[in-house]
């Protein structure tokens, strides 16, 4: 293959169509001399004479009519890979994507989600995979499509795409004995607090601002995600810092309140994530436009109403 120009074959192809040099170069818009050597090139790489003078014109050699017919077909399928697009309808497509993300994404993005492809996609699936030290990697192999949430950066050959900012609050049981419409700093650090560490989100920032601020957490219990946190909460005197997404459902469901912290806490953005070798794939792209098309409308929607 390294020796040939995958251009010849379209002159075999020719002079077994024409058997004539002189209408194979016309009917190709080639130089007479430029057939003849391709010719010449073609008889020492297959060590045959392939076409031969005759009373008829050129004729084909036995190795060249055998030539020919595998030669039609691998133009054929060359043909065939050249013009092949990768087409993704969503209207049809029954394909499962592979999503990656936080709880916390689970709880105030998937419903949504799910609302969304019932229209535009009703027969797309979704399957849902724990944040691990493994995302990255299952994402650069296409075994997953996205990975969405409050994510640390991936490094190198990773894109990604700001969907909304956050910010974290906190909650606490709407009866909480010695806290009532707002929370000082002295009780922010003399209270027990319930602390979130999920594997594989950035929720280690919270650590990190609090030392940057000097701020001390009395901790009296730690959880490695947010399931159940609302019996939790309205069950103990605990305080938990959680994004205000998080907090607004919790509120909606249980007896909580909301409190803005007692010291400033820097924001963040929710992202969706992805590998550079799936940019351009069709359905991936249209995924991400999914996302992107709900929750950018919703920082817009956020960002108005608290004008």
């Amino acid at each position: 293959m390294t020796n040939i120009d995958l251009r010849l074959v379209t002159i075999i192809t020719e002079l077994n169509r024409t058997r004539s040099v002189s209408q194979t170069a016309d009917n190709l818009q080639l130089s007479q001399s430029t057939v003849s050597m391709s010719l010449a090139r073609l008889r020492k790489h297959f060590n045959d004479p392939l076409f031969v003078r005759t009373s008829s014109g050129m004729e084909p050699t036995p190795h060249a009519v055998q030539l020919i017919d595998l030669l039609s077909h691998a133009e054929a399928l060359l043909a065939t890979a050249l013009e092949h697009h990768v087409v993704f309808d969503p209207a049809t497509s029954d394909r499962t994507f592979h999503l990656c993300s936080t709880d916390i994404a689970k709880v105030t993005m998937l419903p949504r989600l799910m609302n969304r492809l019932k229209t535009l996609a009703p027969s797309v699936r979704l399957e849902l995979h724990e944040m691990s030290c493994k995302t990255s990697e299952l994402l650069e192999s296409g075994e997953l499509d996205l990975a969405v949430g409050f994510i640390p950066p991936m490094g190198a050959g990773f894109c990604q795409q700001r969907l909304f900012p956050e910010r974290f609050v906190c909650v606490v049981r709407a009866n909480h004995p010695r806290i009532g419409k707002r929370l000082s700093l002295d009780q922010f650090q003399n209270e027990v607090h319930l602390a979130i560490t999920t594997s594989g989100t950035g929720h280690g920032v919270v650590e990190k601002a609090l030392e940057d601020v000097h701020i001390r957490r009395n901790v009296g219990l730690r959880v490695s995600g947010f399931l159940g946190l609302a019996g939790i909460i309205t069950s103990t005197d605990y305080l938990a810092m959680v994004p205000e997404q998080l907090a607004d459902a919790l509120a909606h469901y249980a007896a909580v309140k909301l409190l803005e912290l007692p010291f400033p806490m820097p924001a963040y953005f929710v992202m969706q994530h992805w590998h550079e070798r799936y940019t351009h794939d069709p359905a991936n792209r249209w995924l991400r436009a999914v996302f992107a098309e709900l929750f950018l409308e919703s920082a817009s929607i956020r960002a108005v109403a608290g004008a």
